[in-house]
């Protein structure tokens, strides 16, 4: 490329380009696993409306925003991914996530074992001799087996 061609693209840097670009980034996401290219895609979309908005900006303020928006949105998706994301550490370990919670039984605890109903699975549940119906709460894990205790102790 010669620099006439770099002047040529440089000076006539519009905002549909930006626009352009920025939908082909968020078209192109949906077909990958990952959101790498969606956060430059929107910061595309956003250069291309302030560019819109502002036509006087020269195109190195216009790449220069461009690159500082990119950042901002990877960090800030990367901010709420992280908060929304389930931990990997109990994805397959539900049984965790019960510790602290009161559930009904449906079978009684007869010498000490039981069963319940909790999230559409049925619990194989350990404890004092309960009967169908009680609430008890879960204590701890055995195995794949609920331990728990009366609600009202």
């Amino acid at each position: 490329m010669d620099v006439s061609h770099i002047e040529l693209i440089t000076t006539t840097l519009t905002p549909w380009h930006w626009m352009t670009v920025g939908l082909m980034l968020c078209a192109l996401e949906l077909i990958g696993p990952t959101t790498i290219l969606l956060w430059p895609g929107i910061a595309a979309l956003v250069t291309g409306a302030l560019t819109l908005v502002m036509p006087e900006m020269s195109w190195q303020i216009q790449v220069a925003l461009f690159a500082v928006l990119a950042v901002a949105t990877a960090f800030a998706g990367r901010q709420f991914y992280k908060r929304k994301s389930v931990s990997r550490s109990s994805l397959n370990r539900r049984a965790e996530n019960l510790i602290g919670k009161q559930i009904t039984l449906t079978d009684s605890i007869e010498n000490g074992v039981g069963g319940a109903f909790v999230d559409g699975t049925r619990w194989r549940v350990v404890g004092p001799d309960s009967a169908a119906g009680s609430s008890v709460i879960v204590t701890a894990l055995d195995g794949a087996s609920l331990v728990v205790t009366p609600a009202d102790q």
